[in-house]
């Protein structure tokens, strides 16, 4: 099932403290995957609770963020040494869902195809029109295409890449996912666009990108 989108207590500014600094297409599982650490083992450490309490969701974060990564600790495991034994590293791989939806309608039972990094899968798009897969810590790009001729879609997948819903860069990726947004990348479209989001949601109109409304962003958007 969906987890809810923890959009954070949010902010446009770099946050946290530390001598790691996010850069774009980096999220705690890279990082985590780089270092040698289980992922909640920094993003649960104390020296990032600003950074965690700021962003909600570990998988968003915003270049420039400033990230503490602990020092390895060497860890031991009592088992006898004439069997075979097999070691299990947590967190992976990580679950990944994806939306396609046609007229705010699921694209239920609709062929799709994903690519991710060249592993491909297929099938068929359920009643509630969520793909669902699994992620290794370094994927970075992926392709989906979902229905054939002229029904056919093409989704280009960057793994990482989602700026904060609070963040200008952020809040255009999401209504641009959710169909709002086009190619208009200027301050007019994009406050046209975001109005428009905001009156589907009975929110502010005037309120520009205000905490409610990249709150409610990320909850609709899933992320």
């Amino acid at each position: 099932m969906p987890q809810p989108a923890n959009p954070g207590a949010g902010s446009a500014e770099p946050a946290g403290s530390g001598d790691r600094q996010i850069a774009q297409g980096e999220c705690i599982f890279l990082i985590a995957e780089n270092s040698g650490h289980y992922w909640k083992t920094i993003w649960n450490h104390p020296a990032n609770f600003d950074l965690k309490r700021t962003r909600g969701s570990p998988h968003v974060l915003l270049p420039g963020d400033l990230l503490h990564v602990p020092e390895m600790e060497p860890g031991s495991s009592d088992a006898p040494t004439d069997q075979v034994h097999t070691f299990v590293r947590k967190g992976i791989p990580i679950h990944f869902e994806v939306k396609i939806m046609r007229d705010d309608l699921p694209r239920e039972g609709v062929r799709y195809m994903l690519d991710i990094e060249g592993r491909v899968e297929s099938g068929t798009i359920p009643a509630d029109g969520i793909v669902r897969t699994r992620l290794r810590p370094l994927d970075r790009v992926g392709r989906l295409i979902a229905g054939e001729g002229e029904d056919r879609e093409e989704y280009r997948l960057a793994f990482g890449d989602l700026d904060p819903a609070h963040s200008l860069t952020g809040a255009a990726a999401r209504l641009r996912n959710l169909g709002l947004l086009g190619a208009d990348d200027s301050e007019e479209g994009f406050a046209d666009a975001l109005q428009r989001f905001q009156s589907s949601q009975q929110l502010d109109t005037g309120s520009g990108l205000d905490h409610a409304s990249a709150s409610r962003l990320a909850e609709v958007h899933g992320s």
